[in-house]
């Protein structure tokens, strides 16, 4: 059985292993239309949030859709995250981390917070014959540890009679001008961006 893609292999995983899981531990249909794909999720940090659902009425073709963050090197964590998130799709993400998801997480042997859960020791079991079960997968990974973090673009401004600090946007110095001090005083930037 050849696989050519992380996509077609996460489907497969889906599909063929993770629907049985859900039957058989918690009796939770999984759609037989849930796509997977590899890419960034849509909100949050990219470092940080590893998988995604989103409901079938934000897609154009009406199907849950399931992110997996590309930086995720290890197969067993992939599929972890995808359980998690097929749980999402059995309810159309409709119970978010509480009620059908709490009580399927925990059937399916998911542990720990419901917003970032781990497999507890017979999932990861699962996980591993799952992973035998499995052509062998390596089609690469991201690597962000060098990427720059973008640096905000506030601008600090800061008042010349009591030293009061604020930050505000260029636009907004542009569109209403300089404010004023509450003590009265006139604020003037400090001509820097970022943080502190």
């Amino acid at each position: 059985m050849s696989i050519k893609s992380r996509e077609e292999w996460l489907n497969r995983v889906l599909h063929k292993h993770v629907s049985k899981l859900l039957q058989q531990k918690a009796g939770v249909a999984l759609p037989v239309d849930v796509k997977v794909s590899v890419g960034f999720p849509g909100g949050g940090s990219a470092r940080n949030r590893i998988g995604e659902c989103w409901p079938r009425e934000r897609s154009s073709i009406a199907v849950n859709e399931i992110f997996i963050n590309p930086s995720i090197v290890n197969t067993s964590v992939m599929i972890e995250v995808l359980v998690h998130e097929a749980i999402h799709a059995a309810d159309n993400c409709a119970s978010g981390h509480k009620g059908f998801f709490r009580k399927t997480a925990l059937a399916v042997g998911l542990e720990g917070k419901m917003k970032s859960t781990v497999a507890g020791v017979e999932l990861l079991q699962w996980i591993k014959d799952v992973v035998a079960k499995m052509p062998a997968m390596d089609y690469g990974h991201l690597d962000l540890s060098g990427r720059k973090k973008q640096t905000t673009r506030m601008l600090k401004i800061t008042c010349v009679d009591c030293g009061c600090v604020m930050r505000t946007t260029q636009k907004w110095l542009v569109q209403a001008g300089m404010p004023t001090c509450g003590c009265g005083g006139e604020f003037v930037t400090d001509g820097e961006g970022g943080g502190e």
